[in-house]
């Protein structure tokens, strides 16, 4: 499917829009207040209800070398946190390439000053299900695993809190989402090394993702 094509509908500048910024921070602020109210409302539970489950640094903060146990585990979320939002991004790549022609090519960067990373498979075309599917995958996935791995590891409370730390980081996506399907008549999303470019239909059926032409 090709660009040209198709009729441009709208298109997002991640790093510069003053507007979707603005929706992203909101975003980002509703499900950190909320999700912290969840990861604590765990941690209650965990301790009255299976408090050998609880994460031992916890337990442990208020014996002898106790702080320091707690400054450990405070880092270790840290880390966590960071390496589950690489692993974001990683996710974000997987599907990229999984819905693009042979060839593709998928580059990551950053911007520092806005505090974000990203993926980006420039140029290519991918339907509206298959834009949709790629935004949402690392929200579901990274956290889902975040939770299990807590738990796995015996650091349940840990888990939580990184979850609702990598989530509080997934609202640039959800404020894709949110444009996506508040338009009906975008059928197509262009990933772009600016963020990302909606089309609709213009005398072309359905088609999966394609490689843009110059």
């Amino acid at each position: 499917m090709y660009a040209g094509t198709m009729r441009k509908i709208a298109d997002i500048h991640t790093f510069e829009d003053e507007s979707f910024l603005k929706t992203v921070t909101c975003l980002s602020v509703a499900a950190l207040v909320a999700g912290l109210l969840v990861a604590l409302a765990v941690a209650l539970g965990v301790a009255m209800c299976a408090p050998q489950l609880f994460d031992p640094e916890l337990t442990a903060m208020f014996d002898e070398g106790g702080f320091l146990r707690f400054l450990a585990w405070l880092v270790g979320v840290s880390a966590a946190t960071m390496l589950s939002l690489g692993v974001h991004e990683l996710v974000h790549a997987v599907f990229f390439k999984a819905y693009a022609p042979a060839g593709a090519h998928v580059t990551f960067g950053a911007n520092w000053k806005l505090g974000m990373l990203y993926a980006c498979a420039e140029g290519i075309v991918y339907t509206r299900r298959q834009y949709l599917v790629i935004a949402l995958a690392p929200s579901i996935a990274v956290t889902a695993l975040c939770l299990v791995l807590g738990f796995v590891l015996g650091h349940p409370v840990a888990g939580s809190f990184v979850a609702v730390l990598h989530l509080s980081g997934c609202s640039g996506d959800w404020a894709y989402v949110r444009e996506i399907t508040g338009d009906p008549a975008i059928t197509h999303c262009e990933d772009t090394d600016y963020g990302v470019c909606f089309y609709g239909e213009d005398a072309c059926g359905e088609g999966d993702g394609g490689k843009v032409d110059a």
